[in-house]
């Protein structure tokens, strides 16, 4: 009789020990899916003001608006005008000091849109132009009228591009020039049946945009408001999507929602037994005018 006293009892503390551990588990699985999905969100919350916040949609930067959508000219490189050559612009070369006159994100091709600023009487003008060779120069000091480089990057090579006219050069030394190229974010599925933000970069070889690329997520569907965006006037009057005339946004609102991969086993749960979450921001133009 003491013995099965003992084993009832002991079978009872195991049974105890392992619903606490169970429970346990089902927490720490829950608190890791709820971690990734926040994290989901933070990654195109932290992307997205990057991409759109230096946007000058006055100056027509932003080709496309749609609800799940946008396209706009990214900046790509921004530099002062070191020094010019026959219908080519010499560029400052980067270095690591802060007062750098040049900053790359990525390799400038051919195709890409060079804008110059050009100063006039009131607040000055952007002038396209297209980028039609890229070329290294060796290192050196740049024209009079040009900015003083420091030791670091007088023994830098200084890049050189030619525009599509040769006008382009006169009076342009001193001067800033940045290049863009179309990017295209949206929410696209997936092969795996997954809702994601990607993007798309243009190919100036082929003109048309690459296969898309998957930057953050999975998130919902777009009729469970997986992403959208909204977009605003200077006045804070919302704007029909799609927005037929892009240069009158000023600010535009996005709204990200997902749902953890894993079922909720724990805490409280929505629908299909999964955590939902959501993200929302506002975008406002630095460079709107």
């Amino acid at each position: 009789m003491e013995l099965v006293v003992a084993m009832t009892v002991g079978g009872i503390v195991l049974a105890l020990v392992a619903s606490v551990s169970v429970r346990q588990q089902r927490i720490y699985a829950d608190v890791a899916a709820r971690g990734a999905l926040s994290g989901q969100l933070r990654q195109a919350a932290t992307l997205l003001p990057i991409e759109l916040r230096g946007v000058a949609s006055g100056a027509g930067d932003i080709r496309e608006a749609r609800d799940t959508a946008i396209e706009f000219r990214a900046t790509l490189a921004t530099a002062v005008v070191c020094d010019t050559q026959p219908a080519s612009l010499v560029l400052a070369p980067p270095d690591g000091h802060h007062t750098t006159f040049a900053s790359y994100l990525a390799p400038v091709s051919v195709g890409d849109t060079a804008w110059l600023f050009t100063p006039d009487d009131s607040a000055g003008r952007w002038r396209p132009f297209s980028v039609t060779q890229i070329a290294t120069l060796s290192p050196g000091s740049c024209d009079r009228l040009g900015p003083s480089l420091l030791a670091e990057a007088l023994v830098s090579s200084r890049t050189t591009q030619r525009l599509s006219e040769q006008s382009a050069t006169a009076g342009a030394i001193g001067s800033v020039i940045r290049v863009t190229r179309p990017v295209r974010y949206s929410l696209y599925r997936g092969g795996d049946g997954r809702w994601y933000l990607g993007q798309r970069d243009w190919n100036v070889g082929i003109a048309r945009f690459n296969t898309i690329q998957p930057v953050s997520g999975p998130y919902s569907s777009p009729s469970s408001r997986g992403l959208v965006f909204e977009y605003f006037d200077s006045t804070g009057a919302p704007l029909a999507t799609p927005v037929g005339n892009p240069r009158l946004i000023a600010s535009i609102r996005v709204s990200v929602r997902g749902q953890s991969s894993s079922v909720m086993r724990a805490f409280a749960r929505g629908a299909q037994g999964r955590s939902s979450d959501s993200v929302n921001l506002t975008i406002a133009f630095r460079n709107r005018r």
